[in-house]
């Protein structure tokens, strides 16, 4: 049994729509309290009441599932999820997974987080150019989430470096994502 949640309260519905607790903002948005759920995973090797913090997605449970059952994945296609296994018997701490991209809504990039750090690069809203290019320069946000897991301290203008080393690997991964897209699939 696996019981998640997607992507954070609705907090425009005040305490009906639920709370992010101590992480940023909610559903809709790149930050942790939009992106960050709980979830419950039950069945066989599986060690009762323990606590996993480590990062792991709902992209990860397909190529899990099928390791704890013995399956094999498709070989004629790329499967984006990791094998988890390890960290959902507990016989590993560290995730097998280093890195998750942050799209928007509307499936713009919007961050990455490598380790204990995120990055987001949250275009302006509202008014673009002539070449529907945002007007205005992308705020830019760094937080080391080991230390800041409501992301109050930005630290990109005291990390440039890791800024720009995040960025080239968020846009990297972007670029790899896109050239493997699948065309949708469409109903007759």
């Amino acid at each position: 049994m696996i019981y998640t949640t997607d992507n954070g309260p609705w907090l425009q519905f005040k305490h009906h729509g639920g709370s992010a607790g101590p992480l940023r903002a909610g559903k809709g948005t790149t930050f942790e309290g939009g992106q960050r759920v709980p979830c419950v995973i039950r069945g066989p090797g599986i060690p009762a009441g323990t606590v996993c913090h480590a990062l792991n997605g709902t992209i990860d449970i397909l190529p899990t599932i099928a390791t704890l059952t013995g399956k094999a994945l498709p070989v004629d296609r790329k499967i984006d999820g990791v094998d988890a296994s390890g960290l959902w018997k507990g016989t590993i701490k560290k995730s097998p997974r280093e890195e998750f991209v942050y799209y928007t809504s509307q499936g713009n990039l919007e961050g990455l987080r490598q380790g204990s750090w995120k990055l987001l690069v949250k275009q302006p809203r509202g008014r673009r150019n002539a070449n529907r290019t945002p007007a205005k320069s992308p705020e830019i946000l760094l937080f080391d989430l080991s230390k800041d897991i409501g992301e109050q301290n930005d630290l990109a203008q005291a990390k440039p470096e890791m800024v720009k080393r995040l960025r080239g690997r968020m846009e990297a991964l972007d670029a790899e994502i896109t050239e493997n897209a699948r065309a949708p699939w469409l109903k007759d």
